[in-house]
């Protein structure tokens, strides 16, 4: 077996064989699936943020026009409210 640290909680753990019979599951480079899940949630949640501007971004800026999604105009005239 391999030890490892969790990528998560930094606990160490062992890294099962998976030539073996009846081998637990691997997670890694987490040690279980609740330090997987715990990470996934804070990616979902927007924690965990990649820095620096999207190609899509950086292209518009080039070009001189808006950036994507910038135009936010409805195609609904607020003079069909009843």
């Amino acid at each position: 077996m391999t030890e490892r640290k969790c990528a998560y909680c930094r606990q160490t753990y062992q890294v099962a064989d998976q030539t073996l019979p009846n081998a637990a599951k691997d997670y890694s480079p987490f040690c279980s699936k609740r330090c997987a899940d715990a990470d996934l949630m804070h990616w979902l949640k927007g924690e965990y943020v990649i820095g620096g501007t999207g190609a899509l971004a950086a292209e518009a800026v080039e070009e001189g026009e808006d950036r994507p999604g910038s135009d936010l105009s409805s195609p609904f005239d607020d003079e069909d409210a009843v």
